[in-house]
């Protein structure tokens, strides 16, 4: 039973360990710490996290099937390049995903569920009024997680997980007024339980989001960032 026990303590650690190995890559290659084109070595990242050389393996296998690195045979693992064809490729998905996520609310949000999305909404607006783009990115992406949390669906929730890598919340320099008044336009429908309404405008917002980065890379204005 001890055994039994311990194997799967050690199975629970080797899974969070792989998890932050993963997302540190992650930030690194998204943040452009890590350059397009660099060699990622197992031996140094093992090193350097304090982690199994196996776990960084396991990691950079992960992040392979995201697509931000490719494996070369005999080479090793480099950054990939992120253009924006990718990026709007991960908004399509995410597009899909959020309408169907903002459509199965409709169903499952409670009153509370609702105030609390109104807050969000409303605290993210005055971030960006205050000038705090950081905090209000990473806010505005947490309001868009908690619709699809609020789905109820663990299938879902599993795509948001790999698809919002790419489709990270950027600065698409939308104007406030229109982000915020999107927002509470879902949650109005989301409450009143307008399942239609609610996946048309979920759907709506984040390819009105697409359209602001197509439109700045056009322009050459472009440049992805990552949001913690």
């Amino acid at each position: 039973m001890a055994n039994t026990v311990s194997k799967g303590v050690r199975r629970m650690t080797e899974r969070v360990g792989r998890h932050h190995v993963r997302e540190e890559i992650q930030r690194r290659i998204l943040s452009g710490e890590s350059k397009p084109g660099e060699r990622l070595s197992q031996q140094s990242l093992a090193r350097e996290l304090g982690v199994a050389q196996g776990t960084v393996r396991e990691s950079l296998i992960e992040l392979q099937w995201l697509g931000l690195v490719d494996s070369v045979d005999h080479l090793g693992v480099f950054v990939r390049d992120l253009d924006i064809s990718r990026i709007c490729e991960a908004y399509e998905v995410r597009e899909m995903l959020e309408g169907l996520s903002a459509r199965l609310c409709c169903g499952h949000a409670a009153r509370t569920d609702i105030a609390d999305l109104r807050k969000m909404a409303d605290e993210v607006f005055a971030l960006a009024k205050k000038g705090k783009t950081e905090e209000m990115a990473s806010l505005d992406r947490k309001f868009h997680f908690h619709i699809i949390e609020l789905s109820r669906n663990s299938i879902l929730l599993r795509l948001a997980e790999t698809y919002k890598v790419l489709g990270m919340i950027v600065r698409a320099s939308r104007e406030p007024k229109v982000i915020h008044a999107e927002h509470l336009r879902i949650v109005d429908a989301i409450e009143a339980n307008l399942t239609e309404e609610a996946e048309r405008l979920a759907r709506q917002h984040v390819a009105g989001a697409s359209h602001a980065i197509q439109e700045q890379a056009s322009k050459g204005k472009f440049v992805p960032k990552w949001v913690g």
